[in-house]
């Protein structure tokens, strides 16, 4: 069993660091083949970790809210 979890991680692993290489092949095309300019590239990730980050931090005070109201009213 313990075996099969070991194996199970290693293919799951293997599969990210791929994934990983394919995605930044594919921006390496991008800048090089198709002229985008590297800081429009990094704009466009800061945009979208801000972005993110507004709305996992809503979530997270959604929750809280969510939380607080039902130690209130028990």
């Amino acid at each position: 069993m313990a075996q099969s979890n070991n194996r199970n991680a290693i293919k799951q692993r293997s599969a990210w660091i791929a994934s990983m290489l394919a995605c930044g092949g594919f921006l390496l095309m991008a800048v090089k083949v198709y002229d985008v300019p590297l800081s429009d590239m990094a704009s466009n990730l800061l945009t979208m970790v801000l972005g993110l980050v507004v709305i996992i931090g809503a979530a997270a005070l959604m929750g809280r809210l969510i939380a607080a109201l039902r130690k209130r009213f028990q």
